[in-house]
């Protein structure tokens, strides 16, 4: 993330699962001094990092930072290679790599090389695009908020985006009257009870093949949130219902040729794709094809039962890679709430009826 970005979920939503209380956002802005508005956001980026970090030290301090590059199924479980430590044997394996890895660019923009073409993921310092024009694709979140950043280094910026309008979420209800927040309970997820469906694996988990195949797509997908408004309308050049139909290298930038109502060419020094994620094990290196063959997977995404685990018994992905067998909220940080004390529960009741043959690990949590 670049600096000066910020969450688009509020502080409120932005707290990860605990196995006990006291380790929210609202608890770590106490313990240091901080302040603390629940419901005003934004939470910024460098705020909720120190956040996880205090997290990681009070619950977690034995977290190995090493890089995996083989999981390679064995009797009793699996054999787990490091670029800088000896292999391990772990009975399970959880694979908790977040998005990265499958950022997506569309086909139109792949082939180009980095210093015209990049996604939105790529980022950590906008400030080197000031005075130089750029065109992000894309209308969503990442787009929206890459796009502002960008004016506010003295670039010049075009987004383009498919959609017929931006989609901005409204306030939550700490900003709407007493009787709209009795009729829009709020949700760590989102606000309303249309997202209690969304926000629930338990029911989400028992619908129809074809349904979980549109809500994953379709659900709590792109928009931008009510605090960025200001800082995009009037202040970046917005082409909606526009498509990129080629990009090509043009003097020293990228000439896009467009479909759409407005425009049918534009030349920029550089193209930003806040296009998003899609969902495929090959992306994760670690996994040798032998091993991903056993996972049935449906449009990229792993089918995984209540607490995660894959049709590969002991492999479990959680976070967005479950979100289409448990739901949309899986792709959020509230989504942590409604796997993580099942998942827990279950590799603890496994490791209580086989005690009796312990491997060197029990469990071995893969993250990114």
């Amino acid at each position: 993330m670049p600096k000066g970005m910020n969450l688009r979920s509020e502080p409120y939503g932005s707290d990860l699962a605990s196995p006990r209380p006291g380790y929210d956002v609202e608890s770590y802005c106490a313990s240091h001094g901080l302040d603390y508005v629940a419901r005003l956001g934004p939470l910024s980026r460098e705020r909720f990092v120190a956040y996880g970090d205090w997290y990681v030290e009070n619950l977690v301090p034995d977290v190995l930072d090493y890089t995996v590059t083989d999981v390679t199924p064995v009797d009793g479980g699996f054999r787990v290679a490091f670029a800088e430590a000896e292999s391990v044997l772990a009975r399970r394996v959880i694979v908790a790599t977040g998005v990265r890895p499958y950022a997506s660019l569309p086909a139109q923009l792949q082939g180009l090389p980095s210093d015209l073409v990049s996604h939105t993921i790529d980022h950590h310092d906008l400030s080197r695009f000031q005075g130089r024009r750029v065109a992000v694709v894309g209308i969503g979140q990442s787009a929206l908020e890459t796009a502002a950043l960008l004016h506010e280094e003295g670039a010049s910026v075009t987004m383009v985006g498919r959609g017929p309008s931006i989609y901005w979420i409204t306030p939550n209800p700490a900003h709407m009257s007493r009787l709209a927040q009795i009729r829009v309970p709020p949700s760590k997820l989102c606000e309303g009870w249309k997202c209690t469906f969304w926000n629930t694996p338990e029911l989400y988990r028992w619908l129809p093949l074809d349904k979980k195949m549109y809500y994953t797509g379709k659900v709590l997908g792109p928009a931008g949130a009510w605090w960025l408004k200001d800082r995009v309308e009037g202040k970046v050049d917005v082409l909606v219902s526009h498509r990129v139909r080629i990009a090509a290298p043009h003097a020293s930038g990228v000439r896009l040729s467009l479909d759409g109502p407005r425009q049918d060419v534009l030349d920029v020094d550089h193209v930003i794709a806040g296009t998003g994620f899609r969902m495929n094990l090959a992306k994760l290196p670690f996994l040798p094809e032998e091993l991903r063959a056993r996972i049935y997977t449906v449009n990229g995404y792993p089918v995984v039962s209540r607490v995660g685990e894959s049709t590969v018994p002991s492999l479990y992905f959680v976070g967005a890679p479950s979100a289409f067998s448990l739901g949309p909220s899986l792709r959020f940080i509230a989504g942590t709430h409604n796997v993580a004390a099942k998942l827990a529960k279950s590799l603890a009741r496994d490791a209580g009826a086989s005690r009796a043959r312990v491997e060197p690990q029990s469990a071995l949590a893969v993250q990114g």
